[in-house]
């Protein structure tokens, strides 16, 4: 079995500057005030990914949205310490980094946001190289993406929305080759009452559907193989759950290219989201082959395979 462990990823969208609170144990209402365990100042959105994924291994360059602002200044200094290249990513003169204050309590968390859109669109980048293109695709999505899809350079996408699916969404993900909703967009976008049917009714759109359904796990449906499988969630205990869905999106697309079956990948991307949840920081710590290894003991009949790819 092939399993390249350092892919040329690029990673596509907006990066935020997170601050997280984490061991809130209920969120607070209006005029009331809860205390914490931990406090962390990172990198949100696109950046978590780009941030997992560099410190497991892959070759990361990231294009992203960067003003003239503090902010981004202290975001191209700390991400360029993790080894990322953002060379793609232009300066927009007088735009800054959005921010955004997070609340982590157990499996929930609260957040705002303040952040002014993106003035200039993303330009197109230089794909020699790239084995993967992880991106937070807008609607509508650049024609470069679709492109890159269609000339066989895998895209990954992910589009979050709140209450209902942003029109055109299910047009730009089909011209994608994976598409990583939620359970709750999977199922919304498709009008079907479970994720396994919602999964397979986007397969029929896009080749490769993995729907996180959190502490259920993660659904997968290949149309290009057939595969259609069900990985079970990583038992652990949530402390923070900012930034778990690029987490596992990350774990993805680092074995994306891997020589084995869709199970094995998804367990890995549940693996590497349920370690970032556990943890304080969350996204903020960087996460290794090591950090992988150590809990292969506590699952040896499910995560052993691991010791073979990666030993």
């Amino acid at each position: 079995m092939s399993v390249n462990l350092h892919p040329q990823l690029l990673t596509v969208g907006i990066t935020f500057r997170d601050l997280v609170i984490s061991g809130v144990d209920r969120l607070p209402g209006l005029g009331e005030e809860r205390h914490g365990t931990d406090f962390v100042p990172t990198w949100g959105g696109v950046a978590n990914t780009a941030r997992i994924a560099a410190s497991l291994g892959a070759r990361v360059r990231l294009l992203t949205g960067l003003g003239d602002d503090s902010n981004s200044a202290l975001c191209r200094r700390e991400l360029t310490d993790w080894g990322i290249d953002l060379g793609p990513s232009p300066v927009t003169a007088g735009w800054a980094l959005p921010v955004t204050m997070s609340q982590a309590c157990g499996t929930e968390r609260a957040m705002t946001t303040v952040e002014t859109p993106l003035p200039v669109p993303f330009p197109t980048p230089d794909l020699t190289g790239t084995d993967v293109v992880v991106t937070h695709v807008p609607v509508p999505a650049p024609s470069w993406l679709h492109e890159a899809a269609a000339a066989g350079v895998p895209v990954i996408a992910d589009h979050g929305f709140e209450e209902r699916p942003e029109p055109g969404l299910l047009e730009v993900v089909s011209g994608c080759t994976c598409y990583t909703p939620n359970a709750a967009e999977a199922m919304q976008l498709t009008g079907t009452d479970d994720p396994v049917h919602a999964a397979r009714a986007l397969a029929e759109h896009v080749p490769v559907v993995i729907v996180t359904c959190g502490g259920e796990g993660i659904v997968g449906a290949d149309s290009r193989t057939g595969e259609q499988v069900q990985v079970p969630a990583v038992p652990i205990t949530p402390v923070n759950t900012t930034g778990a869905g690029d987490a596992t999106l990350a774990g993805l697309a680092w074995t994306w290219g891997w020589d084995v079956p869709l199970v094995r990948k998804l367990t890995v991307a549940a693996l590497v989201g349920a370690i970032v949840t556990s943890r304080a920081h969350g996204t903020a710590d960087p996460l290794t082959v090591a950090d992988l290894f150590s809990w292969v003991l506590r699952d040896p009949g499910r995560l052993g395979f691991l010791t073979d790819l990666l030993g």
